[in-house]
């Protein structure tokens, strides 16, 4: 059985946006400055942080196989507070000793608490398959996989739970539909405020399902839908979530999205190539390095114009994190990012070239002034002529999208590029003359075979 159920590669998602030192073990001496409360003093007057410490150090002995000591120390937590994760932990550990009924019981009560642990339902089916009840085992599995559909843990349970019921030929198609079957994609973006039009939103989905092989549904969260296409999909965005935190919205349940394969596209892009080598990532996080992003602040951080994910309760504390202080000290949803996901993948090393920031390519790297919508980015004024001097006539070969964070804007520099008005200034007219000839070619003519009435 999985003890924490990561399944996630390299990629950590932290609960916190800072890392905490391991705590002491519960009852070991600590020294204290004469008038300071120590970690340890302060959790002896918090049930809360003393069931949260118990649970910290539980974890460390149970990833060092040190499951009796790691069961005491998970039933001290659940005596101060009953949680999921204390009733996981405990399970998953009476598992790991063999006493299948017991872990059974805590596992139960876990899901109990919180329906969509998908660690605590798949390690419980595990038990279960110990235990012999395969059908439960199978059930559990279904279920995990409703809420994970690439689970590879329950996948595999569900496998061994049908093999032992006899069921073969569903073992063989289970296991083929898991591999053979990537999650259903889809393309989603979000608009806010006023800055971008719905003209924006039906050129970036118009330009998409021409760059995709097999075209994914698209969806728009916006608290504003008047003028976007029929096509898309229109789901409500909270009017709470100002500016670019409505990108955090996107990993909450309320959103949709659990069990989706999603490419998250910023409005502010022009699509001038193929998107296959982007929808067809299925890493666990990637998103764009700012290196390389001239109007960018600093190096070695995030930038979240393009980013692909699978849907699931595993990326949900960053939005269950996000709390009035975030909002109000934490500048960009790009520096939540950078807080709360280590090790995500880059575009530029997965995918390189086929993102490229308009501002790099066609501008020499000089940012010319920019507007943050809040005002709180300003880059000193150049001359325009001097930074666009040296500018190539296209973007570069191979490339699939050309960003521009901050400014200009496509609609600024329309006119400034031929491949703008090709991609994006007149994608929309492209895609509906095609529908038009598309339909000419399907109507019934003079040479038409049709059905008789009689």
């Amino acid at each position: 059985m999985n003890p924490t159920h990561g399944g996630y590669g390299g990629t950590e998602l932290r609960s916190q946006p800072s890392a905490e030192a391991p705590p002491a073990e519960p009852g070991e001496p600590v020294e204290e400055e004469e008038g300071a409360e120590t970690g340890q003093s302060a959790a002896a007057k918090s049930p809360l942080l003393r069931a949260l410490m118990h649970v910290k150090w539980a974890t460390l002995l149970q990833k060092a196989g040190k499951y009796e000591r790691a069961t005491e120390h998970f039933r001290s937590s659940l005596e101060l507070l009953p949680s999921a994760r204390a009733h996981f932990g405990l399970g998953t550990c009476l598992g790991a000793l063999r006493l299948r009924r017991e872990a059974a019981e805590e596992l139960r009560r876990a899901v109990q608490l919180c329906p969509s642990m998908v660690g605590a339902i798949i390690n419980l089916a595990g038990v279960q398959l110990g235990l012999g009840d395969f059908a439960e085992a199978e059930r559990l599995c279904r279920e995990a996989l409703r809420l994970e559909p690439d689970s590879r843990e329950a996948t595999m349970n569900l496998a061994n739970a049908l093999r032992n019921l006899g069921r073969r030929d569903e073992e063989r198609s289970s296991a083929a539909a898991a591999a053979d079957a990537p999650p259903d994609a889809v393309l989603v973006c979000l608009k806010w405020g006023q800055r971008y039009d719905a003209a924006y939103v039906n050129r970036l989905c118009a330009a998409a399902s021409r760059q995709l092989p097999s075209t994914p549904r698209c969806v728009c969260f916006t608290e504003s839908p008047e003028g976007i296409d029929a096509s898309i999909e229109v789901r409500e965005l909270p009017e709470k979530f100002h500016l670019w935190w409505g990108k955090a919205y996107l990993f909450s349940e309320e959103a949709g999205l659990d069990g989706k394969r999603v490419l998250f596209l910023d409005l502010d892009q022009v699509i001038v190539g193929s998107l296959e080598p982007l929808a067809s990532y299925r890493g666990p996080f990637a998103l764009l390095r700012t290196d390389g992003i001239a109007c960018e602040l600093a190096e070695g951080g995030y930038n979240s114009s393009v980013i692909s994910w699978t849907g699931g309760p595993f990326w949900r504390p960053l939005f269950q994190c996000l709390t009035p202080s975030v909002l109000r000290y934490v500048h960009r949803f790009d520096h939540w990012l950078e807080m709360m996901l280590k090790g995500a993948d880059v575009w530029q090393q997965i995918a390189p070239g086929k993102v490229v920031d308009y501002t790099t390519v066609f501008r020499a790297g000089v940012c010319l002034g920019a507007d943050d919508d809040d005002g709180a980015f300003a880059a000193g004024a150049a001359d325009d002529a001097a930074a666009t001097t040296a500018a190539p006539a296209e973007p570069p070969e191979g490339c699939a999208i050309v960003t521009f964070p901050r400014s200009p804007k496509p609609h600024e520099v329309l006119e400034e590029h031929r491949w703008i008005r090709t991609h994006w200034g007149d994608v929309l007219s492209d895609v509906k003359e095609e529908k038009r000839r598309d339909g000419l070619r399907h109507a019934p003519g003079d040479g038409a075979t049709c059905r008789s009435a009689g």
